[in-house]
C-alpha cells in the first residue's frame, strides 16, 4: 500500500501547477526550507543557490556565521583560515575541543559544518590573504573577514568595491563588537523590508488633482508616503484598473494618487494592492567609510558610544600593527598607549568627538579575549547581511553597527589577575568577566522549556559560557516534540540520523560534544497545568533562572504565571521571520510577560468562510476546516463515535426517544448509502464533490441572490464590496488544478475507507469523465446565512435535519447495523502540513485555488497554503543566532546581579530594515490598596498561622496592616463577604473546614480584598494560607 501510494503520488506530478518562480535551473527544496522561504521568497532562495561565499577566519565568530549561512543554503562556501587553535578559541568556537589546539581552524570545523546542509558545497584554504593574488576573490559573491587586521581588510575591501563583489567586515574583541558592510555601487534592492504587499477594498475615488481614495468603512490603509499602488476591479473609473501611482498619505483611511480629472466617474467596488518597487544603494569602500562613518544606533541610551567605539577600533588596529597583537589582558599600561592612540586619531578627524575613556579601557582590556553572546548575535547579524548581498532581499546595514557589553565590565581597577588566561576552555570569556562570573555561571539552576531553534541556539550557548558545569549546576531542558526535517533548516544541533528522535534529548546529547562538562538534564513534557505536579512550587524553589525557547503565547503565559508566583527571574524571547524580541523579567523590579497584551485577533465571520469569501486566507481555511476537516476527520470520528454507543440497535429502533445524537445520525446514514466499494467509487465520490463545491454552489448563490438583487430601497446591489459574487467552474481533466483536486480527494477518501488504490492515470482519467453527473435543481427558500454577527455554531443549527429525515435515518442504520453484526470501521485523517507524501497540503491546495478563482481571487503557490493552512511561522537561523545571543548577554548580568535595572536591555529587533532597538525592561506597576500601602505582581503575602478561625484570619490583616477585609474568595466560592448576613456566623470556624482541606493540602491561595479610605473594595495580593 505504502508503495502503491508513492507510485500514485509521482503519476500525479504536482510540479505541473503554475509557479511564479524565475530561476527555473535551480529546484529548492521545500521539506527542508520551507520556513525559511516564507521569509525569503523562491526568488530570493534561488539567487542564494547560485551564490559562492567566502568567511575568513574561523574562530568563534567566523564559526557562527558559517553555521548560519551553510543552513541557509547557498551554492559554495569556502572556509579560509591560516591560524591554528588556541585556548582563547574555545570560549566561542563551539566546533573546536582542547584535542584541537594547535590544529588548523579551518581544517577542524569544516567536518561539522558540512554536515549541516547536503545541498552545499565546501572547500577549505588557509591562503593569507594580505598577499594573495586579488584575482582570488573573483569567483566569490560575497567576501565576508572576521579576524583580519584593518590593513588586510582595507585591501581586500578595495579590490571587491572595484568589482562589485559584496564584502563584509566584522570582528568581535572581548565585550565590544562590530559589523561593517560595503556591497558597492548601485546595489538593487528588490523588497526592502519583507512585508506583506498590503491592500483594501475602495469606498471612493475622486475626480479632482490629486484623486482622494477612500477605502471601504474607513479600513486603515497601512501604506506609507511614497508607497506604489495599483488598481484593479474599479467599477466606473475603469481607467485606474492596471496602473501605478505613487501616493500620498491624508490620514488611515485616505490618501491621494494624482491628477483623475480627466478619468471616468468612479461607481463602486475596486481594490488597491501595495506594488513593490526596486531601489538601489550605493555604498563608499572602507577606506573612505573609515574616516567618514556611518552608524546604525541601536541604543539610545549609548546613543554617543558608536563615536568612542569607532575611534577605539581604529586604535586597536593601529596599536596591532605595531606589536602584532592586540593589548595584554587587563594591563593598564598598554590600555594607556591605546587611549593615547586614539586621542591622536580623534584630534587628525574633520569632526573631533568626546571620547569615553570607559569604553576604550573596554576596548583595551578584553581585546584579546571574547564572549559567545556576541559572537552569536554579530555571526547572525553578519550571515544575514550576507544573504542580502546574494538576494537583494531586504535593505542593507549602511554601513557601520557597533555594539558592546560594558555592563559586564568590572571596575577598571579590578585586580588584573582575576583575568588571565590560564590555558582553558574558558579563558577568552576569563578575560572579559573574570574567574568569579565564570563560577557563576558554573553553579547555575536553570530551567529552559522549549528546545527548537531559539532553544538550539541558547544550549550552545550555555556550553560555552560554562553554564552548569559545576557539580552544583545543572540544566533542565524540557521539550514533547520530535524532530522533523523541516527542523534541520535552523535547528543545527539536530542531522538527519535525529529526525523522529526527541529534541530535549538529542540537542542534550549534542552540546555534551560541545563542552562535556555540561551537566544537563532532559525532560519530554509539556510545561503546563497537566504537569504541575511534576514542575511544582518545590521545583521551581531549586532554581536560578527560567529560560523560555517557546513558540505559543499561552504556554508563554503559564510559565511566565508561575516564575511570578515562585519569584524567579525570566528570559523571554522569540522570533517571527526576521522579527525578534527579548524579554528581561526580574522579580520585584520589571514588568512581567503577561503585563502587556496583544488584542485578540479577529474572527472571520462565519458567513464569509462559507458562502462570501474575499480573500485568499477565507479560502484557505475553508478547505481546511470545512472540506478536508469535515470530510477527513469530523465525519469518520462521528461514525466511530456512533460505533462506540451502548446498546445501539435498541436505541436505533426506539427512534427520538433512543436520545441519539441528530447530527451523527444524519451523517452516519450518508456515509453508509455512500460508502465506497473500491478507487473507482471514490474518484466518482470526488468528481461529485467537484461539482458540488465549484458549480452547483455557485449556481445556487446565484439563483438565490442575482447578480441584480438588491437589498434596500436605494438599490444597493447584494454584491458589492467585500462580497463578490462566484462564477460556476466547469469541469476540465487538462486543468492541473481540476485534475489535482479530484485525485487528491479520491486518495484521501480512499485512506479513510481502506480501499486500494489504482495507480494507472489513462484508467483514473476515464473513470472520472464517466462519473454521472446529475443536473443542477436550485433549492427554493434555501436559507444562506449573510449575517456576518451570526457565529458558526447558530448557523449550522438553523439547518438542523427535519424531524422526518430523522427518523428515516435511523430505520436506515438500524437495519444496516441489524444486518452488519461487525460494521467497518473509518480511520480518521490526523492533519500533517510537513509530511509532503500524504495529499493533506496538495488536497487544501487545490481545493482553496479553486475556491479562489470561482470567486475571482487571486490563487497563491502550494508553499503559501502551506504555511496559512499549517499555521506556520517563517524562520531563520540568523534571527534566532541574534536573539539566543542577546539572551545570553542577559543572562550573564542576571547571574553577576547587576543592582541597576538600566543595565539590563530588552530588545526588538528587524534584521530585515535593519532595526534593533535595546530599552530598559519596563518597571513594575505598583497597585494601591490605601494611599501610603500598595503592592506589585511579585508580592504574595502568606499567612502561615496555622488552622485559625476565619475571625482570626480576618483580625491578622487589621492587625499586621491596618486593612480591613473586604472579602475572601477561594476560586469562585466565596468565603466571607459582609453583605451576606450569614457570612458573619462563620467566623468562629476553622479556615480548614470552611475551605474543606484536603488530606494533603498543605496550603490554599486565596483571594481577599480590602476597604480603602473611601470604604471602597479594592484587590490586594494574592494570599497564601497555610494550614
Amino acid at each position: 500500500r505504502q508503495f502503491k501510494t508513492r507510485k500514485f503520488r509521482q503519476v500525479i506530478k504536482y510540479e505541473e501547477m503554475a509557479s511564479t518562480n524565475k530561476a527555473e535551473d535551480v529546484e529548492i527544496d521545500d521539506s527542508l526550507y520551507s520556513r525559511q522561504q516564507l521569509m525569503l521568497g523562491a526568488e530570493a532562495m534561488k539567487r542564494m543557490a547560485k551564490s559562492s561565499v567566502l568567511i575568513a577566519g574561523l574562530g568563534g565568530l567566523g564559526v557562527e556565521i558559517a553555521k548560519n549561512v551553510g543552513l541557509a543554503g547557498i551554492k559554495a562556501l569556502t572556509l579560509n583560515d591560516n591560524k591554528v587553535a588556541t585556548w582563547l578559541d574555545l570560549s566561542t568556537n563551539f566546533y573546536l575541543t582542547p584535542n584541537d589546539i594547535g590544529k588548523n581552524r579551518a581544517q577542524v570545523v569544516i567536518k561539522h559544518i558540512g554536515e549541516l546542509n547536503p545541498y552545499v558545497k565546501y572547500e577549505v584554504t588557509d591562503h593569507d590573504l594580505s598577499k594573495v593574488d586579488l584575482s582570488y576573490f573573483d569567483q566569490f559573491t560575497c567576501v565576508i573577514l572576521t579576524d583580519s587586521p584593518l590593513s588586510e581588510q582595507v585591501r581586500v575591501n578595495d579590490y571587491c568595491h572595484s568589482k562589485n563583489i559584496r564584502f563584509i567586515g566584522a570582528e568581535v574583541r572581548g565585550l565590544y563588537t562590530y559589523t561593517f558592510c560595503d556591497f558597492g555601487t548601485d546595489f538593487e534592492i528588490f523588497d526592502k523590508d519583507g512585508e506583506e504587499l498590503r491592500e483594501v477594498l475602495i469606498e471612493s475615488v475622486t475626480q479632482e488633482n490629486p484623486g482622494i481614495v477612500k477605502t471601504l468603512n474607513g479600513e486603515k490603509h497601512q501604506f506609507e508616503d511614497g508607497d506604489h499602488v495599483t488598481f484593479r476591479e474599479v467599477r466606473g473609473m475603469t481607467e485606474l484598473n492596471g496602473t501605478t501611482h505613487t501616493i500620498k498619505i491624508i490620514n488611515p483611511s485616505t490618501f491621494s494618487i494624482g491628477d483623475t480629472t480627466g478619468f471616468s466617474a468612479y461607481q463602486r467596488e475596486g481594490i488597491v494592492s501595495q506594488k513593490k518597487q526596486t531601489i538601489k544603494v550605493t555604498h563608499k569602500k572602507l577606506s573612505e567609510s573609515i574616516v567618514a562613518p556611518e552608524f546604525v544606533v541601536a541604543d539610545f541610551a549609548k546613543y554617543d558610544y558608536p563615536d568612542t567605539l569607532h575611534i577605539g577600533l581604529r586604535a586597536l588596529h593601529a596599536f596591532y600593527d605595531a606589536h602584532s597583537r592586540f593589548p595584554a589582558p587587563w594591563n593598564k599600561s598598554e590600555a594607556d598607549e591605546l587611549i593615547k592612540i586614539a586621542n591622536d586619531i580623534n584630534s587628525k578627524t574633520s569632526s573631533p568627538v568626546q571620547l569615553n575613556e570607559k569604553l576604550l579601557h573596554l576596548q583595551a582590556y578584553t581585546s584579546q579575549g571574547s564572549i559567545v553572546p556576541l559572537t552569536s548575535f554579530t555571526g547572525g547579524l553578519a550571515a544575514q547581511e550576507c544573504l542580502k548581498a546574494l538576494s537583494g532581499k531586504y535593505t542593507p546595514l549602511k554601513q557601520w553597527m557597533h555594539l558592546d557589553a560594558i555592563e559586564l565590565m568590572e571596575p577598571v581597577d579590578s585586580n588584573p589577575d582575576n583575568f588571565q588566561p590560564s590555558n582553558n576552555r574558558s579563558d577568552g570569556q576569563t578575560i572579559c568577566v573574570g574567574k568569579a562570573l565564570n563560577q557563576k555561571l558554573a553553579d547555575l539552576k536553570l530551567f529552559m522549556i522549549g528546545c527548537g531553534a531559539i532553544g538550539c541556539e541558547m544550549l550552545k550557548n550555555f556550553a560555552m559560557l560554562g553554564v552548569s558545569t559545576s557539580e552544583k549546576g545543572v540544566i533542565t531542558v524540557t521539550d514533547n516534540d520530535l524532530i522533523e526535517k523541516s527542523n534541520l533548516n535552523r535547528q543545527f544541533l539536530f542531522r538527519s540520523k535525529d529526525i523522529q528522535k526527541p529534541k530535549s534529548e538529542s540537542a542534550a546529547n549534542a552540546v555534551k560534544s560541545m563542552n562535556p562538562e555540561i551537566r544537563i538534564s532532559a525532560h519530554l513534557d509539556k510545561v503546563g497545568p497537566d504537569t504541575q505536579a511534576k514542575y511544582s512550587d518545590e521545583f521551581f524553589d531549586g532554581l536560578d533562572v527560567v529560560v523560555n525557547a517557546l513558540d505559543n503565547v499561552n504556554a508563554r503565559l503559564y510559565v511566565d504565571q508561575r516564575c511570578v508566583t515562585n519569584r524567579k527571574p525570566l528570559l523571554e524571547s522569540g522570533t517571527l521571520g526576521p522579527k525578534g524580541h527579548v524579554q528581561v523579567i526580574i522579580p520585584h523590579k520589571t514588568e512581567s510577560y503577561g503585563s502587556q497584551r496583544d488584542p485578540p485577533e479577529k474572527d472571520v465571520p462565519f458567513c464569509t468562510l462559507k458562502s462570501f469569501p474575499n480573500l485568499i486566507e477565507h479560502c484557505i481555511e475553508w478547505a481546511r476546516d470545512f472540506s478536508f476537516g469535515g470530510l477527513f476527520i469530523s465525519k469518520p470520528m462521528q461514525w466511530s463515535q456512533l460505533l462506540d454507543q451502548d446498546r445501539l440497535v435498541e436505541r436505533l429502533n426506539a427512534g427520538i426517544d433512543g436520545g441519539l445524537d441528530l447530527k451523527i445520525i444524519r451523517t452516519a446514514a450518508k456515509l453508509v448509502r455512500t460508502r465506497p466499494k473500491d478507487f473507482a467509487a471514490c474518484l466518482e465520490f470526488a468528481r461529485q464533490k467537484y461539482e458540488a463545491y465549484f458549480v452547483n454552489k455557485a449556481l445556487q448563490l446565484l439563483h438565490s441572490f442575482p447578480l441584480d438583487h438588491k437589498v434596500d430601497d436605494k438599490g444597493t446591489l447584494f454584491w458589492t464590496s467585500p462580497k463578490r459574487p462566484p462564477m460556476v467552474l466547469k469541469f476540465d481533466w487538462n486543468d492541473p488544478q481540476h485534475r489535482n483536486f479530484v485525485l487528491t480527494l479520491a486518495n484521501l477518501y480512499a485512506e479513510v475507507w481502506g480501499v486500494p488504490r489504482i495507480s494507472n492515470m489513462e484508467e483514473i482519467r476515464k473513470i472520472v469523465e464517466a462519473t454521472p453527473i446529475a443536473p443542477f435543481k436550485p433549492k427554493e427558500g434555501k436559507k444562506i446565512e449573510t449575517d456576518t454577527s451570526v457565529k458558526k455554531e447558530a448557523a449550522e443549527s438553523a439547518q438542523s435535519p427535519i424531524q422526518d429525515d430523522f427518523e428515516i435515518h435511523l430505520k436506515e442504520l438500524a437495519k444496516f447495523f441489524q444486518s452488519n453484526p461487525n460494521p467497518f470501521r473509518l480511520k480518521p485523517l490526523d492533519f500533517e502540513k510537513d509530511d509532503d507524501t500524504n495529499f493533506h497540503i496538495d488536497f487544501i491546495s487545490a481545493t482553496a485555488n479553486l475556491r479562489a478563482r470561482m470567486y475571482a481571487i487571486p490563487e497563491v503557490d502550494r508553499l503559501k497554503v502551506k504555511a496559512i493552512a499549517g499555521r506556520i511561522m517563517p524562520a531563520i537561523a540568523t534571527t534566532t543566532s541574534c536573539v539566543s545571543g542577546c539572551v545570553a548577554l542577559e543572562l550573564m548580568k542576571l547571574v553577576r546581579n547587576s543592582e541597576n535595572l538600566s543595565d539590563f536591555k530588552n530588545l526588538f529587533m528587524n534584521l530585515a530594515l535593519p532595526f534593533w532597538s535595546f530599552s530598559e525592561p519596563g518597571p513594575v506597576a505598583k497597585q494601591y490598596i490605601t494611599k501610603e500601602m500598595y503592592f506589585t505582581l511579585w508580592d504574595n503575602w502568606e499567612v502561615k498561622e496555622g488552622d485559625i478561625t476565619l475571625g482570626q484570619f480576618i483580625d491578622y490583616f487589621q492587625k499586621k496592616y491596618n486593612l480591613k477585609v473586604g472579602g475572601v474568595l477561594n476560586g469562585a466560592m466565596m468565603i466571607y463577604v459582609p453583605l451576606f448576613p450569614g457570612h458573619a456566623k462563620r467566623k468562629p470556624q476553622k479556615m480548614a473546614q470552611l475551605l474543606k482541606k484536603g488530606p494533603e493540602d498543605k496550603y490554599v491561595d486565596l483571594i481577599v480584598t480590602f476597604t480603602d479610605e473611601e470604604d471602597k473594595d479594592v484587590s490586594g495580593p494574592p494570599i497564601r494560607f497555610h494550614y
